[in-house]
Protein backbone atom coordinates (compact mmCIF):
# COMPACT_ATOMS: atom_id res chain seq x y z
CA UNK A 1 0.00 0.00 0.00
CA UNK A 2 1.31 3.43 -0.96
CA UNK A 3 0.52 6.27 1.43
CA UNK A 4 0.81 9.99 0.89
CA UNK A 5 0.18 12.77 3.40
CA UNK A 6 -0.37 16.31 2.07
CA UNK A 7 -0.45 19.26 4.45
CA UNK A 8 -1.97 22.35 2.83
CA UNK A 9 -1.80 26.03 3.79
CA UNK A 10 -0.54 25.55 7.34
CA UNK A 11 2.59 24.37 9.08
CA UNK A 12 1.82 21.46 11.36
CA UNK A 13 4.58 20.02 13.57
CA UNK A 14 6.60 17.23 11.91
CA UNK A 15 5.20 14.70 14.39
CA UNK A 16 1.73 15.15 12.91
CA UNK A 17 2.83 13.77 9.53
CA UNK A 18 4.26 10.61 11.10
CA UNK A 19 1.16 10.22 13.30
CA UNK A 20 -1.10 10.37 10.23
CA UNK A 21 1.10 7.86 8.37
CA UNK A 22 0.93 5.43 11.32
CA UNK A 23 -2.86 5.74 11.52
CA UNK A 24 -3.19 5.15 7.75
CA UNK A 25 -1.00 2.05 7.96
CA UNK A 26 -3.24 0.68 10.73
CA UNK A 27 -6.24 0.87 8.37
CA UNK A 28 -4.75 -1.91 6.26
CA UNK A 29 -6.07 -4.47 8.74
CA UNK A 30 -9.63 -3.74 7.55
CA UNK A 31 -8.98 -4.41 3.86
CA UNK A 32 -5.89 -6.23 2.64
CA UNK A 33 -6.00 -5.02 -0.96
CA UNK A 34 -5.64 -1.26 -0.54
CA UNK A 35 -3.65 0.14 -3.48
CA UNK A 36 -3.17 3.75 -2.32
CA UNK A 37 -4.17 5.84 0.67
CA UNK A 38 -3.96 9.65 0.54
CA UNK A 39 -4.55 12.04 3.43
CA UNK A 40 -5.02 15.78 2.97
CA UNK A 41 -4.80 17.98 6.04
CA UNK A 42 -5.73 21.63 6.02
CA UNK A 43 -6.53 24.30 8.58
CA UNK A 44 -9.15 26.89 7.67
CA UNK A 45 -9.64 29.58 10.30
CA UNK A 46 -10.16 27.51 13.47
CA UNK A 47 -11.31 24.33 11.74
CA UNK A 48 -9.12 21.40 10.84
CA UNK A 49 -10.10 19.61 7.64
CA UNK A 50 -8.96 16.00 7.19
CA UNK A 51 -9.77 14.10 4.01
CA UNK A 52 -8.72 10.48 3.46
CA UNK A 53 -9.02 8.90 0.01
CA UNK A 54 -8.47 5.15 -0.44
CA UNK A 55 -8.21 3.29 -3.73
CA UNK A 56 -9.05 -0.37 -3.12
CA UNK A 57 -8.66 -1.56 -6.71
CA UNK A 58 -11.07 -2.27 -9.54
CA UNK A 59 -12.04 1.39 -9.68
CA UNK A 60 -13.36 1.53 -6.11
CA UNK A 61 -12.49 4.79 -4.34
CA UNK A 62 -13.55 5.49 -0.75
CA UNK A 63 -13.54 8.98 0.80
CA UNK A 64 -13.77 10.15 4.42
CA UNK A 65 -14.07 13.92 4.80
CA UNK A 66 -14.21 15.57 8.26
CA UNK A 67 -14.08 19.14 9.63
CA UNK A 68 -13.64 19.69 13.36
CA UNK A 69 -12.20 22.33 15.71
CA UNK A 70 -9.43 20.06 17.00
CA UNK A 71 -6.89 18.23 14.84
CA UNK A 72 -7.09 15.07 16.97
CA UNK A 73 -10.88 15.01 16.74
CA UNK A 74 -10.84 15.48 12.95
CA UNK A 75 -8.17 12.82 12.39
CA UNK A 76 -9.82 10.33 14.74
CA UNK A 77 -13.23 10.67 13.12
CA UNK A 78 -11.79 10.46 9.58
CA UNK A 79 -9.87 7.27 10.51
CA UNK A 80 -13.03 5.76 12.06
CA UNK A 81 -15.14 6.60 9.00
CA UNK A 82 -12.55 5.16 6.62
CA UNK A 83 -12.23 2.02 8.76
CA UNK A 84 -15.99 1.43 8.56
CA UNK A 85 -15.99 1.95 4.79
CA UNK A 86 -13.02 -0.38 4.29
CA UNK A 87 -14.60 -3.08 6.44
CA UNK A 88 -17.88 -2.78 4.51
CA UNK A 89 -16.08 -2.91 1.14
CA UNK A 90 -14.05 -5.94 2.25
CA UNK A 91 -17.15 -7.81 3.42
CA UNK A 92 -19.01 -6.94 0.22
CA UNK A 93 -16.14 -8.18 -1.97
CA UNK A 94 -15.85 -11.37 0.07
CA UNK A 95 -19.56 -12.18 -0.24
CA UNK A 96 -20.07 -11.20 -3.90
CA UNK A 97 -18.88 -14.49 -5.49
CA UNK A 98 -21.34 -16.41 -3.31
CA UNK A 99 -24.23 -14.26 -4.50
CA UNK A 100 -23.49 -15.00 -8.13
CA UNK A 101 -23.89 -18.76 -7.59
CA UNK A 102 -26.89 -18.53 -5.28
CA UNK A 103 -30.59 -18.59 -5.99
CA UNK A 104 -31.74 -15.74 -8.24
Amino acid sequence: MKTRVSILHHDYPTGYRSLVEERLAALERFHGRIVTMDARIEKEAREHHVEIVANVGKGHVLVANVRRDGFGEALGEAIDRMGRQLRKEHDKARLEPRRQHGVA
